[in-house]
């Protein structure tokens, strides 16, 4: 648990310290993007035992699942949040970065390809509180669209409920919409 909590304070460093430095030649900076999949593999191993509640819902129809799951399954349920990791070097200066003492924004910058539109972390006090994202991907034939946001506990910063929308539409077929709602039960 020790180790959790000093990998988030270093990612924190990290992120509040500045996401760029210069390299020796003084030539251009290396851009240092919110670690979205490292953030989540530690919240997820933190998670081992630990249940959920969640509501999903496909085109009105709900279903409510329970469950106790391990960390591997933590990982694959939040898989919608890796998918959005932009920490990669050909994306290296895909993204124009704000920050402020509340907010990490990402977003993709004019005329860059990518899916990931936008990652915005919130900060409270030093502690990540909100984690959220928005993809899209569209051709001629096929549009989705993908939100998800992580709420963390304000005093703990462990993870306390996510939700995570799609919208898919196929040309010359009815929309599908999904929505996942789920609670962590401590």
């Amino acid at each position: 648990m020790r180790m959790k909590h000093n990998f988030i304070a270093v990612l924190i460093l990290i992120i509040v310290g500045g996401c760029s430095s210069e390299n020796e030649a003084g030539k251009q900076s290396e851009t240092v993007y919110f670690p979205l999949k490292d953030y989540i593999e530690v919240t997820a191993s933190g998670l081992e035992g630990v249940g959920i509640i969640k509501e999903l819902n496909v085109n009105g129809e709900k279903e409510i699942i329970r469950d106790t799951l391990t960390s591997e399954n933590w990982l694959k349920e939040l898989d919608f949040f890796i998918k959005a990791d932009i920490s990669r070097p050909s994306l290296s200066a895909s993204y124009e970065t704000q920050r402020s003492p509340e907010y990490l924004i990402h977003t993709l910058k004019e005329g860059e390809k990518g899916e990931v539109q936008k990652i915005v972390v919130k900060f409270e006090e030093k502690i990540i509180k909100e984690v959220s994202f928005v993809i899209k991907n569209s051709n001629m034939f096929y549009n989705s669209e993908t939100r998800g946001v992580i709420f963390n506990q304000s005093l703990t910063g462990k993870l306390d409920h996510y939700v995570v929308e799609t919208l898919q539409k196929v040309i010359f077929l009815k929309p599908n919409k999904m929505i996942l709602k789920a609670s962590v039960v401590w």
